[in-house]
């Protein structure tokens, strides 16, 4: 099987099994997200993806179009921006030391190479505008960069428990620019989900590891991840992973997209502010409650589920 790079080059690749790719390689991308405060060495991610070292690089940036290195910084990136999100705003110094970098001039140096401004400079609001996916990003979800409404008296969050749960997931990059990847992978998670006997009601969320917000959307994750019973084979294609128990602030929505959004929006901006809380370190979640084949692809009828510390 011919193989095309990034750059539209064509090549081929002895020993691998060509349809578990995908997976392997998001297996290697899972370590690296359990472990960006340690450095990895590329012998330990190709064991992982089980891949031999020699092929690993030259697959890994041929389906993910980054080496590792560039993806692991972007994404060291991406949880220092989080974590100066959460609560009162930490020393840049303990944020360095949490995403892998030995000392604050060495992440200020990879920060300013990545975002063009030192951590203390970074505006968010300029980094929108200048961003090159911008048109497309407002396009998806205005909610980035527009204030949130004021915060309605009945605005119903609740914060509940949820417990730990064994998943299958179906990821998808780039989901976000093109919908008819997600709507692909839906109806993998709903094939798997039948056959293996798990009603998808309640039991599917979607979630994004990835925030659109410094990340380029062409790059932004999207699972569909399937609550399992314990020791249920993954089936082909799919990968296994594990939502750990924890608290979460909980609002459900019923409407088009523009109602998710306003829900998100006055979730991040003014009920999580307000709440004394902080962010855990999960990715927000949509459970769906109605499924596309029942209301179609432009209504919804989900919970967003926060994550926060207990």
């Amino acid at each position: 099987m011919l193989w095309v790079d990034a750059r539209g080059r064509s090549f081929q690749l002895p020993g691998v099994a060509t349809e578990t790719y995908d997976v392997r390689i998001n297996r290697a991308i899972a370590l690296i997200d359990r472990c960006l405060g340690q450095d990895l060495s590329l012998q330990r991610l190709a064991d992982e993806a089980g891949i031999s070292r020699f092929h690993f690089h030259r697959i890994f940036s041929a389906l993910t179009g980054e080496s590792v290195l560039a993806l692991t910084t972007r994404m060291r990136m991406q949880r220092a921006l989080a974590l100066t999100q959460r609560g009162q705003r930490p020393q840049w110094k303990a944020v360095a030391v949490a995403v892998g970098y030995r000392s604050p001039d060495v992440f200020a140096r990879a920060f300013k190479r990545h975002f063009g401004c030192t951590p203390s400079q970074f505006d968010l609001e300029q980094w929108w505008r200048e961003r090159p996916d911008r048109a497309a990003a407002l396009q998806v979800s205005g909610y980035y960069l527009r204030p949130a409404p004021p915060l309605p008296a009945d605005f119903p969050v609740h914060v509940d428990s949820r417990p730990a749960a064994g998943l299958v997931v179906c990821r998808v990059v780039g989901g976000y620019l093109e919908p008819g990847k997600l709507v692909s992978a839906y109806e993998r998670i709903a094939a798997a989900a039948r056959d293996l006997g798990v009603p998808l009601p309640d039991r599917l969320a979607g979630a994004s590891p990835d925030d659109p917000e410094f990340v380029p959307l062409a790059r932004c994750r999207y699972d569909f991840a399937l609550e399992v019973p314990p020791g249920t084979a993954v089936p082909q294609g799919l990968l296994a992973a594990r939502r750990e128990a924890g608290r979460w602030a909980l609002l459900r929505v019923a409407g088009d997209l523009a109602a998710v959004d306003r829900g998100w929006n006055l979730l991040f901006k003014r009920w999580l502010p307000a709440s004394g809380l902080n962010l855990r370190e999960a990715p927000a979640e949509e459970i769906y409650h109605r499924l596309p084949e029942e209301i179609g692809w432009e209504r919804f009828d989900v919970t967003l589920a926060v994550p926060v510390e207990n």
